[in-house]
């Protein structure tokens, strides 16, 4: 049976008006979810800024190229130094730059004690022993050994003749000889380095009479502060170059 058009008028309102109150109902359940939504970002949000920030702090010391670690290559190579110093300024009559194993220590000396001679004395000692002993370890770099090999691989000796006067055989034995002199002399040198720098870091906090424990702890930190300036050094030559 057909409508009259009044009545399809009627009934036109009613269909409208449901229309109308389940797109506002629809439009209010997405207002809801998307509040909903930006409070779980604003939550997740701040929850995750601290590691955030803890990130990118610690990005900063995971890549030569990035400032953080060019920094602890600073302090590294400051800090070495100064470690290695420490035994030296005990010896130039100084008092114990850091407390462990030490019944009394500088303490608040450390802001006076930049101005202090023998303080830089001992500074300038460490610089000379680290470098000595880098150079020792290291040894020569490929081309300079291929460069000096280079100029004296023509240095060929001839046999000694047995009827020749004792100068000449004097001069055979110089040629023969020529440059280990100065070499041995060096190596002695670094050794008697070595030697002052184990002697000067030993004495500073000797382990000897210790617990067993204590003297591994105390001999394994003494040969840390041997090598700090060294290790220091190299870290901030690899910052350097990148």
């Amino acid at each position: 049976m057909t409508q009259s058009p009044q009545q399809q008028s009627k009934a036109s309102p009613n269909t409208n008006g449901t229309k109308e109150t389940t797109e506002n109902a629809a439009n209010e359940t997405d207002d809801f979810y998307r509040i909903v939504g930006k409070i779980v970002d604003a939550i997740v949000q701040a929850v995750g800024f601290p590691l955030y920030v803890a990130g990118r702090i610690l990005e900063n010391f995971m890549d030569y190229n990035k400032p953080g670690v060019k920094i602890l290559a600073a302090l590294a190579i400051v800090g070495g130094v100064v470690l290695s110093a420490d035994g030296f300024y005990q010896w130039f009559g100084g008092k114990p730059l850091f407390p462990w194993w030490e019944d009394t220590w500088i303490r608040w000396g450390w802001i006076t004690v930049w101005m202090m001679p023998n303080f830089w004395g001992a500074i300038l000692v460490s610089l000379g022993v680290q470098w000595l002993e880098s150079k020792a370890i290291r040894g020569k770099k490929p081309d300079e050994a291929k460069s000096q090999y280079e100029e004296s691989k023509h240095h060929t000796l001839p046999d000694p003749n047995p009827k020749n006067i004792d100068i000449v055989k004097a001069y055979w034995r110089d040629y023969k000889k020529s440059g280990m002199g100065e070499r041995r002399l060096l190596g002695l040198f670094i050794l008697l380095v070595f030697i002052g720098d184990f002697a000067a870091t030993f004495s500073a906090r000797n382990p000897w009479g210790r617990s067993p424990g204590e003297f591994i702890a105390m001999t394994g930190s003494n040969l840390i502060i041997m090598i700090a300036g060294e290790a220091g050094f190299i870290l901030w030559r690899k910052t350097v170059k990148h």
